[in-house]
């Protein structure tokens, strides 16, 4: 019984120890994930407790922080049998927790060759102390973007897409589909298709979906659509009782293409009603927000540099009226690492200047955020934060003036050899260069527009976003 209950003390301690943040609380704070953890998911629930699940070893684990993640309770794990899948930064267990305080946490089987992908469910009614047998809510197989979103008041909305009925019309395209339980979990209604009155519900074959209530008591799904090979993104709104869904479009740069960028939304309930939408378009990121009531969307707001190579990002609103977003740059790879940024900015979408380069971490997995109820922003990744910053800072401190400018860029701050390389916003290289010391760019022959200036050395690498005149 000592030994047992000594495991249990150092298992906190250790856990404790890496959701350790700093001291004197900031505006944006960083809380590690568990050592090899991947994919964390979080939420926060109306009475302030925080709620996280992540993958560890192809299983799903649950645990909650009861003081904005200063610490956090013993890791309990989720899927009853099986494994859980976790490749390609997105897919991982996704988290729900209602008014009243059960968890619902729903995945997809691990991929392997020769395995039947199905979509999966399990909650906890005691807090998180343990989780019941799992169900399986899809009766189709090779299912991929699996989320949910529950309100407590006994409605339960999984979502996924699968491509049933059989289409090729349209290349790296699938069908929304749903199960829905009006007993909060208990039992589901069967597998259908997602019935949208003005949305055909052909989505993009492998970007993952996001699902949430809404204050109105309406449930929100947010995917990348792939009709016409037009993979930009809508909200659909509906009762959680009905099948039957409005489809509200939060981005229009028809970004025409013909296969899956596996990059899929993130979605945040924000203040008055209304939803911040994240996404990824055309190799950049940005953040969107509806009108009260969710009927549209407005804004298309990038990082401050608008790198190319841009991943995964999020975005949540505090009742300051502040919105953080935080993303990786690239690349999309299982076997590489990624750099995870933030930016800070008005709810009008004005930059605020506050920005920071997270630090290094492993490009399959992504970060993910909360608002604490200090007001302030908590964002959790498993990036590895000293080192990078020690890395890149040398590299951030470039400046490059006057920018925008019609003639010559002054480029201030290089010391050692670095590369130089130039490309347009479509990702055409158009320039290398290599310097060691402070060095002018002639911009004379180049049109008027964006362009992506990308400055690498042995110890890492940064793009900023020029601008040229005319």
């Amino acid at each position: 019984m000592k030994t047992k209950l000594f495991t249990l003390l150092f298992a906190l301690l250790i856990i404790q120890t890496k959701a350790q943040i700093n001291n004197a609380k900031s505006l944006v704070n960083i809380i590690q994930a568990p050592s090899g953890s991947l994919v964390p998911d979080v939420v926060k629930d109306i009475n302030g407790v925080v709620h996280v699940v992540y993958c560890l070893n192809q299983n799903a684990y649950y645990m909650h922080s009861t003081n904005n993640g200063s610490s956090f309770s013993i890791p309990v794990k989720v899927n009853s049998s099986g494994t859980v899948e976790y490749n390609m930064g997105e897919r991982g267990p996704k988290l729900s927790v209602g008014i009243d305080g059960v968890v619902h946490v729903v995945w997809m089987d691990h991929w392997v060759s020769g395995a039947y992908v199905y979509a999966r469910y399990s909650r906890s009614t005691n807090g998180g102390i343990s989780f019941e047998t799992m169900k399986t809510i899809s009766a189709t197989y090779g299912v991929d973007g699996v989320t949910m979103a529950a309100d407590g008041n006994n409605h339960v909305c999984v979502f996924w897409h699968t491509n049933v009925p059989v289409q090729s019309a349209v290349p790296q395209a699938t069908w929304l589909h749903t199960a829905r339980s009006v007993n909060n979990g208990v039992t589901f209604s069967a597998d259908t298709n997602v019935l949208i009155n003005n949305h055909s519900g052909l989505a993009c074959t492998m970007c993952m979906t996001r699902a949430r209530f809404g204050a109105d008591g309406n449930v929100y799904l947010v995917f990348r659509s792939a009709v016409g090979n037009i993979r930009d993104f809508y909200v659909l709104k509906g009762n959680p009782a009905v099948n039957n869904f409005t489809a509200i479009r939060v981005n229009t740069d028809n970004w025409f293409i013909d296969y899956c960028p596996m990059v899929g939304p993130e979605m945040e309930p924000a203040k008055r009603d209304r939803q911040v939408c994240a996404f990824m378009s055309s190799n950049h990121v940005y953040w969107a927000v509806s009108d009260s009531g969710v009927n549209a969307f407005s804004l298309h707001v990038a990082t401050p540099l608008n790198e190319m190579d841009e991943l995964y990002p999020t975005a949540i609103e505090n009742n300051s009226g502040k919105v953080l977003m935080v993303w990786q740059v690239g690349p999309m790879s299982v076997t590489d690492s990624a750099t995870v940024k933030w930016a800070l900015y008005n709810s009008d979408g004005s930059f605020t200047g506050q920005q920071a380069v997270v630090g290094r971490t492993f490009s399959g997995t992504k970060a993910t955020a909360f608002v604490g109820t200090d007001d302030n922003f908590y964002i959790i990744t498993n990036a590895d934060i000293l080192t990078s910053i020690h890395q890149t800072a040398a590299l951030e401190r470039v400046t490059i003036v006057p920018n925008p400018s019609n003639d010559y860029l002054k480029i201030s701050g290089i010391s050692g050899k670095t590369n130089l390389t130039l490309f347009d916003m479509k990702g055409k290289l158009l320039m290398t260069k290599e310097a060691s010391s402070n060095l002018s760019l002639d911009v004379r022959k180049l049109p008027q527009g964006e362009y992506i200036l990308k400055l690498r050395n042995n110890d890492g690498s940064v793009a900023k976003r020029i601008v040229v005149t005319r």
